[in-house]
């Protein structure tokens, strides 16, 4: 399930203030990533699963660099509610969600 799922989710539970950011266009700063690491336990847990591959070997500010090259690269929707924040829309975060909203 992807951001479009997520988006229709979001709306079914009534969500009113959503800020969304296209990562594709708008990608995110070596800052704003190590930020988003830090909450999300490393910045490993930022990779996209189908670029995991790709990033083997890469950890710490290499691996920051390579996430803040390709919007592309990061693991997405993210999903913030209450202070507790969720990568990527699978069931288990549509479970975590519905605890939240």
């Amino acid at each position: 399930m992807g951001c479009k799922k997520a988006r229709e989710f979001l709306a079914q539970k009534k969500v009113r203030e959503v800020e969304e950011r296209n990562l594709i266009k708008e990608p995110l700063g070596a800052e704003e990533l190590r930020a988003l690491a830090r909450r999300a336990g490393g910045p490993e847990q930022l990779v996209a699963p189908k670029r995991r591959g790709e990033a083997e070997g890469l950890s710490g500010e290499k691996l920051i660099a390579w996430l803040a090259a390709d919007g592309g690269r990061v693991r997405r929707p993210n999903i913030e509610v209450g202070g507790v924040l969720t990568l990527g829309f699978t069931e288990e975060t549509r479970s975590k969600l519905n605890g939240l909203l």
